[in-house]
């Protein structure tokens, strides 16, 4: 399996949590983080490992009394801007529904969303954005719902077919087929020894207040 691609994160634990991990094609990185920050600017936290921001943050929520932390650390591989969410609080409150803004101008947007620690075990979820608009997405584990939703269906179906991910009763084989499938079909990467054991750029986004 290719560690420059994406189809690493079905066999990692990027965090406790899941993962929201937002990929861009015509954005640089800071521009993207900017994006996800919404109406606030974002803060810069200087260069962080994983645990290193995750510690952060939870001092942080802890002396401020509060729980509205989000930070990404973020950069740039294969000509993609990355971002990559952390802390306890960014489920429900980026990836599906909290998307409008990012591909404007043009930009290709792609969405990796899971909520591992969801009570109702929701599948992970693949979007797709670009120039403004909803493209396409999916469930990557159908076994919930066979419907590719969006106006492009047609750019992913024939591969998530071949690849037998509609009929796959396996959550983790379906989790690895679809991420292989959306890294092939858009060409895209993560690099994996950065996000995982590298220092990178970080930024709050959420709760900078």
């Amino acid at each position: 399996m290719n560690d420059d691609g994406i189809a690493w994160i079905a066999r990692t634990d990027l965090s406790w949590l899941g993962y929201c991990i937002t990929v861009a094609r015509g954005l640089p990185p800071e521009q993207l983080v900017t994006r996800l920050a919404g109406d606030q600017a974002p803060a810069p936290l200087g260069e962080h490992t994983a645990a290193e921001v995750e510690a952060r943050l939870a001092r942080r929520d802890r002396e401020r009394g509060t729980s509205d932390s989000i930070a990404v650390r973020y950069g740039e591989a294969g000509g993609l801007a990355f971002a990559v969410a952390h802390g306890d609080n960014w489920p429900g409150r980026m990836g599906p529904g909290y998307t409008d803004g990012l591909s404007d101008g043009g930009a290709d947007v792609f969405q990796l969303y899971w909520e591992k620690e969801n009570p109702k075990l929701p599948p992970p979820v693949f979007t797709y954005f670009h120039d403004g608009q909803y493209m396409c997405g999916f469930d990557m584990f159908m076994a919930w719902s066979l419907e590719i939703s969006g106006p492009r269906p047609d750019l992913i179906r024939g591969d998530v077919e071949t690849a037998g991910i509609p009929g796959e009763t396996d959550r983790d084989t379906a989790h690895r087929k679809s991420l292989t499938v959306v890294e092939e079909r858009f060409r895209l990467t993560l690099p994996k020894e950065p996000v995982l054991h590298g220092q990178l750029p970080a930024a709050l986004i959420a709760g900078q207040v």
